[in-house]
């Protein structure tokens, strides 16, 4: 039995071969598929970076300027076990695009990094689910500072009290 190739080539293969070889092929071609399926690693091929190890599940209020992004938010679902070092990463991922990390809080279970770049502000607001880690929530908020200066962008980019959440509906901190 053979198969022959678009140059004519023909090629045998033994009977029985390809069932001994499916599982290596199948195992190659699931690792080329995930491979080439990893999120992008910037909000709309851009500057901004998204948040590291987390999906982005809605982009919205989009605002561009020429081709610069000047608005948007976004909302993330990923696995967080420990908010400390999804910030750690996301901070390094900011730094390497030539953002400037204003402030970092956290409390409890959630950290919000703030970071500025040209005259633009960044927020992003990250929430471990004690439940199902899995499924933990992220905001990025990206919007123009209200100053042309990063130093004082840091006072544009309080932490809301702790009663108040700013995130949307369905993605709050868990309780502490």
């Amino acid at each position: 039995m053979g198969a022959t190739c678009e140059n004519e080539v023909a090629v045998d293969f033994p009977i029985g071969s390809m069932e001994r070889f499916a599982p290596i092929i199948s195992l190659a071609l699931l690792s080329l598929t995930l491979g080439c399926s990893s999120a992008p690693s910037t909000v709309l091929e851009s500057d901004i970076p998204n948040v590291t190890a987390m999906e982005a599940i809605v982009t919205r209020d989009l605002v561009r300027e020429n081709d610069q992004i000047i608005g948007v938010t976004v909302l993330y679902r990923g696995e967080v076990s420990d908010c400390q070092v999804v910030a750690r990463a996301t901070r390094s991922a900011y730094a390497d695009h030539g953002w400037t990390l204003i402030s970092q809080q956290a409390r409890g279970t959630s950290t919000v990094l703030n970071f500025a770049k040209d005259r633009r502000a960044a927020r992003i607001e990250l929430s471990e689910n004690q439940i199902d880690p899995m499924t933990s929530p992220a905001v990025l908020r990206v919007s123009l500072a209200k100053s042309e200066s990063t130093a004082s962008s840091a006072a544009l980019l309080r932490t809301p009290p702790a009663q108040s959440s700013s995130a949307p509906e369905g993605f709050a901190p868990p309780s502490n």
